[in-house]
């Protein structure tokens, strides 16, 4: 047995959600992940993508679930179940949005890109109630944070990228005298069946060095 010291990853991430929503005319199965240049970090060429928004800094970071449900068969001679079966499946993220503006209330929200309009001196976020049957906006969502060093020393990042993620869960934020007014949201994650065997997206490490 071996204990490798490099495989401990500590740090946040860098959060950053698609420009465009599943609104547009355009989303198709939703924006394609940026090439890098060799030793690039990948938030560099998230940065420099126009399809991508960089959602600033978090809170308590970032955490991804992954919950399947599996069904049992219970039978009579092993007192216990024989079988397991997936009956469905769950992956979220959860983090907290710590910088208050309208465009991080909207992604907050699940609202759609056209409910927030600008003008030379304001900016206005519109409430909107929706419809009847509504669908939830979808939106692509990418993180990039330190991954596990290779046997050689060499400085990776870790990449998540999924590819739907919706803000469908209650949301509260306050505006209080001591403390800073953050935006917390759990992302729900649904699988896009034209990738095979990664249909929520993908986990990716990559050397930077």
């Amino acid at each position: 047995m071996t204990y490798q010291v490099r495989n401990i990853i500590i740090g946040a991430a860098a959060l950053y959600i698609s420009a465009k929503d599943s609104t547009d005319p355009s989303w198709g199965s939703g924006p394609a992940l940026p090439a890098a240049s060799s030793g690039q970090s990948f938030a560099t060429a998230l940065d420099g993508s126009a399809d991508f928004r960089h959602a600033g800094f978090t809170t308590e970071g970032l955490e991804i679930s992954y919950e399947p449900d599996y069904g049992e068969v219970e039978v009579d001679q092993l007192l216990d179940s024989a079988k397991l079966f997936k009956q469905a499946m769950k992956v979220m993220v959860n983090t907290t949005l710590s910088e208050a503006t309208l465009e991080n209330l909207l992604i907050v929200w699940g609202q759609q890109t056209a409910t927030l309009t600008s003008t030379s001196s304001t900016n206005d976020l519109g409430i909107a109630g929706g419809a009847l049957g509504d669908e939830p906006t979808e939106r692509a969502l990418v993180a990039v944070g330190p991954g596990p060093k290779t046997a050689a020393g060499v400085k990776r990042e870790r990449i998540y990228h999924g590819r739907r993620v919706l803000s469908v869960e209650t949301t509260a934020h306050s505006l209080k005298r001591n403390e800073a007014t953050v935006f917390p949201v759990s992302f729900r994650l649904l699988p896009d069946p034209n990738f095979a065997s990664a249909e929520y997206g993908i986990i990716r490490d990559r050397n930077l060095s």
